[in-house]
């Protein structure tokens, strides 16, 4: 067996995982596409129903209200945050330094963090 044969093999062995790995890929593909499919119209069906309940004037379901968006001022935003660094017992810099040092006190303190760190004007934050 000369260099010229081991070099053919394993462009051969390279070619196969090659078209496997495409095979692969094109098969997860397909299951994507047919998985798109349903959740699409399985949403189409759910909001068809949710929209002939509404016509006929039945209160929305509890599925209904997962859409809903909530805005709210940014009053209301930093009200919500001293409320909850209050029942943590925690001050907002004792948040971020929790969160700088990634050792938080708590889980309530971490998932805190996660929801409103970065985004508090701590300006507004300690006006009231």
């Amino acid at each position: 067996m000369n260099v010229d044969d081991v070099v053919a093999e394993k462009i051969a062995a390279a070619r196969a995982r090659a078209e496997a790995a495409k095979r692969r890929r094109a098969a997860l593909n397909a299951a994507r596409q047919r998985g798109l499919a349903h959740r699409h119209a399985q949403k189409l069906r759910h909001l068809r129903a949710r929209e002939s309940n509404a016509a006929v004037g039945e209160p929305p379901t509890a599925d209904d209200l997962d859409d809903v968006v909530i805005e709210v001022t940014e009053a209301e935003f930093h009200a919500a945050v001293r409320t909850s660094l209050a029942r943590l017992g925690l001050t907002y810099a004792e948040l971020e330094d929790q969160a700088r040092r990634r050792d938080f006190t708590s889980a309530q303190a971490q998932v805190l963090w996660v929801t409103v760190g970065g985004a508090v004007n701590t300006d507004l934050l300690e006006e009231q």
